[in-house]
């Protein structure tokens, strides 16, 4: 429990900065590595490190030399009475740890802001979709009612697979198809908003287990190239040492319970950014306002340097195909079946989850005016006829022509898009 002396309190960067430097060495680094995502360590943090590496495979080296071209100058150089590389393999961990937390909380924050637009535009579309059923079809309030309660169960990739093939064949009457189609395309608007829903509160949830957690006492000595028993150690003294220089800098007064729930936070949940033995709770969580939680939320609210590319590690990763799911998906054309297939391995892809987000600005779908959105809606509710199926046909293969596909992407729909998946393809539309 905390007061409300440190509730009311404002932390900045200077403050922060002010108190960690009031540390002594051995305190300051470790508060500067279970902050790594937020700071950088410094060239005397690095010395520091490697002057306490003590581990016989640590002295002998060899791994990280040969990591840098096998060059023998770095075995022999010293720096202060250090071997050049030692400070070379502190560096290169400390960078290392640090460019996958930055990446795991970009890539949350990204997902955030991602679907927040996403439901926002999506919203937009379900509620053109009820009003032109209401105007256009005359449909009931009941009706709509019914739509919804059915939504979760209905078979809409068969129902929208049939009734594109009567229309084809002109089996359909204008009106019944733009009712049926209205309808079938409320349902699934209704279900991918329930589900886009439910995936932002987990990625909420996500990104307040990462704020409330730092680098394990495995990766600290994995850094630090020291035991995990001293690491431990120093992990509590240096976040009591640093709450206690917190509290004197800016002038707050907490009292026990709230300097013990300050120290708690600091040491408690220790995720790695994504832990080896933990998963992420269902249950919210409450941001906690203790002087730790407010560091790390002041730290993590300010902007943090891009991640560097990196291409794909997937065998999808880059290619044509999935970059026009991807643009599909955010626009709210790709069907349910196949964004189940390639849901998980895109938003576990700084990469594609980039593309993914570029994608949803350059449409333009949230914010759109809503006569926009409902001109949109009625117009893909009008019944094809055959002359413009014709012509569309046309157009695509004029289209193919132009941008002929590669060898890869004209065999997928025979090879499949997985590995060892047989068969074709079925259409990335949902209509």
């Amino acid at each position: 429990m905390t007061t409300a002396a440190s509730t009311q309190l404002t932390l900045t960067r200077g403050h922060i900065d002010t108190a960690i430097a009031a540390l002594q060495p051995v305190h300051r680094v470790m508060l500067r590595l279970l902050l790594l995502p937020y700071m950088d360590p410094t060239p005397e943090d690095i010395a520091f490190m490697a002057q306490e590496r003590k581990e016989p495979n640590m002295r002998a080296g060899g791994y990280v030399s040969q990591a840098f071209g096998g060059n023998t100058a770095i075995r022999r150089e010293k720096i202060n009475g250090v071997p050049k590389e030692w400070l070379v393999a502190v560096e290169y961990r400390a960078k290392e740890f640090q460019a996958r937390l930055r990446e795991h909380q970009a890539r949350l924050n990204l997902l955030i802001a991602f679907y927040s637009d996403y439901l926002e535009g999506l919203q937009q579309e379900i509620d053109a979709t009820a009003q032109l059923l209401s105007t256009e079809c005359e449909l009931s309030q009941e009706s709509l009612d019914d739509l919804r309660a059915q939504a979760r169960v209905a078979p809409l990739t068969y129902a929208l697979k049939k009734l594109a093939a009567r229309a084809e064949k002109q089996e359909v009457e204008e009106e019944d198809y733009r009712r049926e189609r209205l309808s079938l395309e409320y349902q699934a608007h209704l279900r991918r908003h329930n589900r886009f829903k439910k995936r932002l509160e987990q990625v909420r949830q996500e990104r307040h287990s990462c704020l409330a957690s730092s680098l394990s006492d495995e990766f600290l000595a994995e850094i630090c190239g020291t035991s995990t028993g001293s690491v431990t150690g120093r992990r509590v003294k240096a976040v009591q040492h640093y709450v206690t220089a917190l509290v004197a800098t800016v002038k707050a007064s907490p009292d026990a319970a709230g300097l013990a729930a300050a120290v708690n936070a600091g040491i408690g949940s220790k995720l790695a950014g994504g832990s080896k033995n933990e998963g992420i709770s269902s249950k919210p969580l409450n941001l906690a306002v203790d002087l730790w939680s407010q560091t790390v939320q002041t730290l993590a609210a300010e902007p943090m340097p891009s991640p560097t590319p990196k291409p794909c590690a997937h065998p999808e990763g880059g290619t044509k195909g999935l970059t026009a799911k991807l643009r599909s998906a955010a626009t709210y054309e790709l069907g349910e079946d196949e964004e189940v297939k390639i849901w998980t391995l895109t938003t576990q892809c700084f990469n594609c989850l980039t593309t993914l987000r570029s994608a949803q600005q350059d449409s333009g779908v949230a914010g759109r005016p809503f006569a926009e959105v409902l001109g949109a809606a009625k117009t893909r509710a009008a019944m094809p006829h055959k002359e413009a199926i014709e012509a569309a046909k046309e157009q695509a293969k004029a289209a193919e022509e132009e941008h002929p596909l590669d060898v890869d992407e004209r065999l997928r729909p025979f090879t499949g898009d997985d590995a060892g998946q047989t068969g074709g393809r079925g259409s990335d539309r949902w209509w």
